[in-house]
């Protein structure tokens, strides 16, 4: 009866030790952060009123530059609108129209020497604007960043081709950081002994 016991409870730590080796992917990562940008951009939303007096109710939504993940902001921007009550389309001629550029958007990875993790630290800065009639009325910066730990091993498998926008720019360190300084101090070292030691 014990021994069950105890072959169950290492069963069950051996299961949900490779449940949790599951990391998200790159697309998880950019969207995660994507989402925060946008929600930092939008916390002093503040809608004009119409030309009655009324609260602005739709907004079309379009994008100001051509990027490959213009699609997630999309979605993102629209959810957000959605939730506060707000009707949204995309590309309508609406009177109010809220645009979006992404200015920087990527994922740098960093691994070790020795280790056998990846840091990846995703950045998103996005820029919106809030337009009526034509005219500028509110603008919002939305920067946010993130990082994970990954292993090396599954860096490949949690990026996605088709998503170049989403891919790791790894930079890993090598010996020659290490080993370079110590050689060219020995060479010089052993020069000035060298010359001192003639005189």
């Amino acid at each position: 009866m014990r021994k069950s016991f105890v072959i169950a409870c290492l069963a069950g730590m051996i299961a949900a030790r490779s449940v949790s080796a599951l990391e998200s992917s790159n697309l998880d990562l950019v969207t995660q952060t994507a989402q925060q940008a946008v929600r930092n951009a939008l916390t002093d939303l503040q809608l004009p009123k119409q030309a009655d007096g009324a609260a602005t109710d739709l907004i079309a939504l379009t994008s100001t530059s051509s990027h490959a993940g213009n699609w997630l902001f999309e979605h993102l921007l629209m959810e957000d609108l959605l939730s506060r009550g707000l009707e949204v389309e995309v590309d309508s001629d609406a009177t109010t129209q809220m645009s979006w550029r992404v200015i920087d958007l990527g994922i740098t990875g960093q691994s070790g020497l020795l280790g056998g993790t990846v840091t990846r630290r995703c950045r998103v800065v996005l820029r919106l604007e809030l337009r009526q009639a034509g005219e500028l009325v509110w603008s919002g910066d939305g920067h946010a960043e993130q990082q994970d730990q990954i292993p090396k091993g599954q860096l490949d498998a949690l990026q996605h081709s088709r998503f170049g926008f989403a891919k790791t720019d790894l930079e890993q360190r090598t010996w020659g950081k290490f080993v370079e300084p110590v050689v060219i101090t020995t060479i010089l070292g052993s020069l000035v002994y060298l010359f001192f030691s003639n005189r």
